[in-house]
């Protein structure tokens, strides 16, 4: 079993092969370059179209727009397989920030409740219980120092932000960081929140189609997603448009016929 549960919070087994596959819900990535610029040179070159790291803007953008929602999991190979990734607490506040920041660019903008990110930890899969339950009940934040965790972290570069490198400091005297699969979800479309102001319709009100920080629009398809145009988009969106709304006239008559029988019983 690749995901186990504790008294304390749930953990991945390093190792081990997570329970489930990618899907229109599911996405796996190895690294933890979110935008564009984050990837090294040699991915972003244009002569380098064979190039297999892609940004994980993409994939978040495609949640978005199936209106559906799905899960991203750094640290988890394409087959699966569970590594991890190491992470100080300074990593991780980047890592939220970043996320932030990458939102902030999409076309319209991605308001914080519509994600989350969550830090799963992985464990040695000699370790004891004992081990265990230490390890998922460690706070990171003990470790760390109020000023370090207010300097502003460097974002959308491939270069290493002062985060980073404290770490590579950290880890050549020994301090070596926890594993943890980072868990970047995307909430399905809710029509009836109320913070979702910029669903399309007044009727029906779908969801929002949102470009990433590149100006492309993906859909997720099966396993793997697909950049559409925006002539794709718009009988997309008017396909769409037309399910909501014969779907809500139909419940509309439904429930004008049960009040007309409760009336006349």
């Amino acid at each position: 079993m690749a995901v186990a549960k504790s008294k304390v919070k749930r953990y991945y087994i390093q190792g081990s092969v997570v329970p489930f596959e990618e899907d229109m819900t599911h996405e796996f990535k190895g690294h933890r370059n979110f935008a564009i610029e984050e990837l090294p040179i040699w991915a972003r070159e244009k002569k380098n179209e064979g190039a297999t790291r892609k940004p994980v803007s993409g994939n978040l953008a495609a949640f978005l727009n199936t209106g559906k929602g799905g899960t991203v999991y750094l640290g988890i190979t394409d087959d699966g397989d569970v590594l991890g990734l190491k992470l100080t607490h300074y990593q991780k506040d980047h890592i939220i920030g970043n996320m932030h920041d990458l939102f902030s660019r999409y076309k319209p903008r991605v308001p914080p409740h519509r994600y989350t990110v969550k830090f799963v930890p992985v464990i040695n899969k000699a370790s004891s219980p004992q081990d265990i339950l230490r390890q998922c009940s460690y706070n990171s934040s003990e470790s760390t120092e109020v000023l370090n965790r207010e300097r502003p972290h460097v974002y959308r570069s491939d270069k290493y932000c002062w985060c980073d490198k404290d770490a590579v400091a950290q880890y050549n005297t020994g301090l070596i960081p926890s594993d943890y699969v980072i868990e970047v979800c995307v909430k399905p479309w809710d029509s009836r929140d109320v913070r979702n102001t910029d669903g399309i319709g007044s009727l029906v009100h779908i969801n929002p189609i949102y470009e990433n920080e590149e100006g492309f629009i993906y859909m997720r398809r099966q396993a793997s997603i697909v950049k559409y145009s925006m002539n794709e988009v718009a009988q997309l969106s008017r396909q769409q448009m037309k399910e909501a709304c014969e779907a809500e006239m139909l419940r509309l008559k439904e429930e004008i016929s049960q009040r007309k029988l409760l009336k006349a019983s």
